[in-house]
């Protein structure tokens, strides 16, 4: 049992690992196919076990079981894990976890620097705090299915000898940031609000310049005058540009870029987190006209997606 416990930890990380009262059933087995920034993985223990890795620190950990059951928290949710309900562990997140006899999963290991640097290019902005998603992946949404019928293709594809381990495919890269992106697009997280918002129906450099300044100084007291410098156009322009691009002023989308910045950090603080902290983080300066304005877009008050607590 250490022997497979060490083995373990040399691809994820450090834990401890508890039989259960039935230990003459364990059956250990680990299949892995290693990527560039992920891997693909094959696991299964024989009897329950109790496994305690703490928090994960660089990698997340995505884990769909194909038969069994298991109890996996990761912060502060608790999930019971069946065929179609996954889990995803989030490196800044305590985990604890219970694998019940019989139970073996699929396990997806995603670099977190190479998950954040994907966010950002989606995105087309920089974020300042790590991505948390919701533990329970629930496999039954549209989304998601669609994203598992990926994975399973990537491991046949491992199985085949075609990808992954020591033979990389030249298209690599790619299918790896199509599992990284295709994950974040369907799994709810503190930014799932902003990946899913419409994008722009124009694009020019006028308009790339302006949102670049917009993101680069959202916590800034902003003029349109300032954005309209830097994108290099007048501020009529700059504003006939925006609404046709966005359907709003250049003040209008910069307060759409702090509720939801302010919105993403709401769904990751802790409950007992200041509403006027995040206010002023988000680059909002007066709490009233904040809490009015967050409720109008996301249809309660930052207070109460605090209590909510739900990346937490």
């Amino acid at each position: 049992m250490e022997l497979a416990r060490a083995s373990v930890a040399k691809q994820y990380c450090d834990h401890d690992l508890i039989p259960g009262p039935f230990r003459d059933t364990f059956d250990a087995c680990h299949n892995h196919a290693e990527g560039q920034s992920l891997s693909l993985n094959y696991m299964r223990y024989g009897c329950d076990v109790t496994i305690n890795p703490g928090e994960l620190t660089d990698f997340y950990l995505v884990q769909i079981p194909l038969v069994g059951t298991a109890k996996v928290r990761n912060g502060r949710k608790t999930v019971e894990a069946t065929q179609r309900t996954g889990t995803v562990l989030n490196p800044t997140r305590d985990t604890h976890m219970i694998w019940y006899g019989g139970c073996e999963k699929l396990l997806l290991q995603i670099d977190a620097t190479a998950l954040h640097q994907t966010a950002e290019r989606l995105l087309g902005q920089s974020l300042s705090h790590p991505i948390v998603f919701d533990p329970e992946v629930r496999l039954e949404s549209p989304a998601l299915k669609n994203w598992e019928r990926k994975f399973q293709a990537a491991v046949a594809v491992a199985d085949q000898k075609g990808a992954f381990g020591d033979i990389q495919h030249k298209h690599q890269a790619l299918f790896e940031e199509d599992l990284i992106a295709g994950f974040l697009m369907a799994q709810p997280s503190t930014i799932h609000h902003i990946l899913t918002q419409a994008q722009p129906s124009v694009s020019s450099p006028q308009i790339s310049r302006a949102r670049a300044y917009i993101l680069e100084n959202l916590t800034e007291p902003i003029t349109v005058a300032q954005i309209a410098a830097a994108a290099g156009c007048s501020i009529r322009s700059l504003q006939l540009s925006f609404q046709q691009s966005f359907g709003c002023t250049p003040i209008g989308f910069v307060q759409r870029q702090r509720l939801n910045h302010a919105h993403m950090l709401a769904q990751s603080h802790p409950k007992d987190t200041l509403v006027s902290g995040i206010a002023y983080e988000a680059g909002f300066f007066h709490l009233g006209r904040f809490s009015i304005a967050y409720r109008k877009e996301f249809g309660c008050s930052p207070r109460e997606t605090l209590a909510q607590n739900r990346f937490s």
